[in-house]
């Protein structure tokens, strides 16, 4: 059933185009070959020499906010023509959150395997070890860049140029305008989206202009600047996410949305009962998303430009599921749960002569599958180091082998890994899901037929008890598994090495239960480092606001504490000359005025001059 109704929406949006631009081969036509020795497969032109990779990442962008997903109101005309020319898997799944779907993406691995557990508390640091996309393609030959959303870790040594991109330009944290950004960032509640200060191979720097554009104008720059290597170039867009600012030109197009169509209406649809709130969030995220189809538009048209996309995979997907309540074309659950609304999203595949135009394929696939099938594209092996939960799906995705059985598992809760707090257990078209699940209660768990039932609404627990106990069975073994893996432990910021002078410590990555307020000065914790060398420290404590006068600003690393008073004239309060050993602390970093204890935005530390290294 939702394979007919999906399959009548993308007709739809073909025959549109059809009416827009002609002919089925101006939708899909081929330019001529632009180098190596092109052969015939599957009726498309397969070049000969390396593909370049282009992967376009949206954020918080659920599977119904596009035209070519059945919404009746989100203009997405770039990307709708790229879904028609391109072979879509329909049966997708990310990690129900930002950092675990980017951990996973880039590694092949469980996200949880990789050291990231979570999207801040310390949780959203992935291993140095990790071996990422990024560096295998870059020691193959490939100019690797980023742009955008980074979120696996903004210290020495977890930042992208250390794990494998030679260019990047990202923002800090999990998001534009959050804890883990710019303190210039964060100030600007209602503009941070606009002129903002980023990190640009590791250095800070301000760009003027709304972010999106911003991001695209530099990866326009990247492909100008390409030589003869070939590329892998990620766009990590970090709209349509929170918090939800945009050109005026783009809120207007919506402004006016009264959501009164028949879809809106649609009897028993979660979307049928949305507030006030979520329509105006609605059109505003709306907005955003014609914003980043138009910008979209902007780099497949630089691909052209440059006859360069007959030979570069070109990959659009989300991370997860969308997080305010909105058309997300039936789907259970929003983003954060591992329901299909919160996981299941759109992945449009095409290029390099490898992929069929205008094809659907639904066989159970996962972030966990795209490293192996990116490699067997480019014909690269994948490292022997790499123990990869994912495998390669490329024959599959061009039909030349049947989907082979699989399982796939997939949760995420806040803090450390737990098994029934938030998870799910596919075995081919079976899901067992656990949703604050009691794990000696099996009734308490969901079993559904997603072939029968994609939109979770028949639970088979009762009626399948054998099959349930089953496949908890597996859900617990994968469990055990991961939550033994080395390093799944907490990761550590290293501190005075030459790669960092200075280490910015951030609410992001810091620890403790209070984190549940780390949007304001209450959030309290501690930050796990390495000191690299032996020396004497600048620390630096950062307030959001000017400190008062003889406020106490306290910073303990380990068993050294220092502490000094605020003069009143500054949101900062610097301790210099503090001697610390090479070796494995905990920080903390709080300020003691008349209005109780708070934390400070974030902490800096600094080797200074040392009188002799040890």
């Amino acid at each position: 059933m939702l394979k007919l109704y999906k399959t009548s929406i993308i007709f739809k949006v073909l025959l549109s185009l059809c009416a827009i631009h002609g002919p089925w081969s101006m939708v899909y036509g081929q330019k001529p070959s632009i180098g190596g020795r092109p052969s015939v497969v599957g009726g498309q032109k397969q070049i000969d020499t390396k593909p370049n990779i282009l992967l376009i990442m949206t954020d918080d962008q659920g599977y119904g906010d596009f035209g070519f997903t059945g919404n009746p109101h989100v203009k997405t005309p770039h990307i709708d023509r790229l879904a028609a020319r391109s072979t879509r898997l329909m049966n997708y799944h990310n990690s129900p959150v930002c950092a675990p779907t980017r951990a996973s993406l880039l590694t092949g691995r469980y996200h949880q395997r990789t050291g990231v557990h979570d999207t801040y508390n310390g949780g959203a640091i992935m291993a140095a070890e990790e071996v990422t996309l990024a560096e295998i393609l870059s020691k193959s030959g490939y100019r690797t860049g980023i742009v955008g959303k980074w979120h696996l870790g903004d210290n020495y040594p977890f930042r992208p140029s250390d794990q494998g991109f030679q260019y990047s330009l990202i923002h800090g944290g999990g998001g534009v305008g959050q804890p883990g950004d710019f303190y210039e960032n964060f100030i600007r509640t209602d503009s941070s989206y606009f002129n903002t200060t980023l990190y640009e191979n590791d250095r800070k720097v301000q760009r003027q202009g709304y972010c999106t554009d911003v991001f695209t104008d530099q990866a326009l720059e990247f492909l100008k600047e390409r030589k003869s290597a070939p590329f892998f170039l990620y766009v990590s867009y970090n709209a349509p996410h929170t918090p939800l600012q945009l050109p005026k030109k783009y809120e207007d197009m919506y402004k006016d949305l009264a959501f009164d169509t028949e879809t809106d209406r649609q009897e028993g649809k979660a979307w049928a009962k949305m507030t006030e709130k979520d329509k105006a969030d609605a059109r505003k995220v709306y907005g955003m998303a014609t914003n980043i189809d138009d910008n979209v538009g902007r780099i497949l048209a630089e691909l052209k430009n440059q006859g360069l996309e007959e030979n570069t995979i070109v990959i659009f997907l989300t991370d997860n599921g969308n997080q305010q309540l909105r058309f997300n074309a039936g789907f259970r659950g929003l983003k954060g749960s591992a329901w299909e609304g919160g996981t299941r999203v759109p992945f449009l595949i095409s290029g390099a002569g490898l992929f069929e135009p205008n094809k659907e394929v639904n066989a159970l696939l996962a972030h966990i599958d795209v490293v192996p099938t990116l490699l067997e594209a480019a014909k690269i092996p994948l490292p022997a180091s790499i123990k990869a939960d994912g495998r390669s799906a490329l024959k599959t995705i061009q039909g030349k082998l049947a989907a082979a059985p699989r399982t796939f598992y997939n949760s995420w809760n806040r803090g450390w890994p737990e098994p029934y707090r938030n998870a799910a257990f596919y075995e081919n078209n079976l899901k067992l899901v656990a949703f604050n699940a009691d794990g000696d209660d099996l009734n308490t768990f969901g079993l559904f037929d997603l072939d029968k039932d994609p939109f979770e609404a028949h639970n088979l627990v009762q009626s399948e008890p054998a099959l349930a106990k089953r496949l908890k069975k597996g859900l617990d073994s994968v469990f055990n598994d991961i939550s033994n893996s080395p390093n799944l432990t907490p990761r550590r910021i290293i501190v005075g090495s030459a790669h960092e002078p200075l280490s910015i410590l951030t609410r992001q990555d810091l620890n403790g239960t209070a984190m549940g307020a780390w949007l304001s000065d209450k959030a309290t914790g501690y930050w796990h480092i390495t000191i690299a060398r032996d020396g004497y420290y600048n620390l630096r404590s950062i307030h959001t606001s000017t400190i008062a006068k003889g406020t106490r600003s306290l910073v303990r690393v380990g068993h050294v504490q220092r502490s000094a008073l605020a003069k009143g004239d500054s949101n900062a309060v610097t301790i210099s000359g503090v001697w610390l050993k090479k070796g494995d602390y905990l920080v903390e970093s709080w300020f003691e005025g008349q209005g109780g204890v708070t934390g400070p935005y974030y902490l800096e530390m600094e080797r200074g001059n040392a009188t002799a290294d040890r």
